[in-house]
């Protein structure tokens, strides 16, 4: 147990250093470059962003391992505290400015995560292979058409629905880590679940650099983070047969609530419209720190 847990805390650190580090290397990339070939080669070729991804597949790696022994809900909410680091590193490293209200969004959504986890059951996984194959495959498919949708708006809030997305291509990576019956590689390349878990992984990082590049990191950061929790918390339920403690069903559903919560006012408070007349930057990044 102590190990596992040990592995979250780590995966969260991973995971929050990582997000800013990506935020640095997105804003480089020329505003007209999409989601392709010649982001993947820019990117490839940026030693920041290389280390960002060493340090996303160290975080999903310590996920995973503790993702044998704890469930969905305790392990995504742990790594929901990447958050709280993203945050702070934006204002050291990106200039970001949080208000009050950022600030209080963030602190309710890490007090609803911390409160979910401990009213979570701890318990194996129970799953069926061939339904969380198809789900995982389904899922993919969902991804991909979301993706073409964010892709596809040319509007301040584009960022957000590419955060959004992928915070939905990550869940598919949590539940592959929480309901395969192993990790050998014997397994995982004869296992349709695995590879449609690496598909959706490399989308998840693509469409992050693309949010990254059209909202405020702490905005992008919070919706991914939302979206993954939530999104893996709903398939644990129903898929992995995670429950909440006997009698705490009702502290679960508050806990839920105070995330969703948290996550929307610190997404609303750094939308990339909320500016005004002038062309102030949005709550939440300095003009300085702006996508261009």
């Amino acid at each position: 147990m102590i190990v596992a847990l040990a592995c979250v805390a780590a995966a969260a650190l991973c995971s929050g250093t990582a997000v800013v580090l990506q935020a640095v290397s997105a804003r480089r990339l020329p505003a007209e470059l999409g989601l392709g070939a010649s982001m993947a080669r820019r990117l490839a070729s940026d030693r920041v962003y290389l280390v960002a991804l060493l340090l996303v597949a160290s975080g999903f790696a310590l996920a995973a391992v503790a993702l044998r022994s704890l469930p969905l809900f305790v392990v995504q909410a742990g790594r929901a505290s990447s958050l709280g680091v993203a945050a702070v590193l934006s204002v050291v490293v990106l200039g970001a400015r949080l208000r009050a209200l950022e600030w209080a969004g963030l602190g309710a959504t890490a007090a609803g995560l911390v409160v979910l986890a401990l009213s979570v059951e701890v318990a194996p996984a129970t799953t069926d292979g061939a339904t969380t194959t198809a789900v995982v495959v389904a899922t993919v498919v969902l991804v991909a058409s979301g993706a073409l949708v964010g892709l596809g708006r040319a509007t301040a809030g584009r960022g957000l629905v590419l955060a959004c997305v992928a915070g939905a291509s990550f869940s598919v990576l949590a539940l592959a880590a929480r309901t395969l019956p192993v990790l050998s590689p014997a397994v995982l390349l004869t296992e349709p679940a695995a590879w449609c878990a690496v598909v959706a992984g490399g989308t998840g990082l693509g469409l992050s650099a693309l949010a990254l590049r059209h909202a405020p990191v702490v905005t992008v950061t919070a919706l991914m983070v939302g979206v993954e929790t939530v999104a893996s918390a709903v398939v644990g339920v129903v898929l992995a047969g995670d429950r909440a403690q006997a009698g705490r069903g009702w502290l679960a559903f508050v806990a839920f609530v105070l995330v969703v919560v948290g996550v929307v006012v610190v997404a609303r408070a750094g939308t990339p419209g909320a500016t005004d007349p002038r062309g102030a930057p949005a709550p939440g990044e300095t003009a300085a720190a702006r996508p261009h």
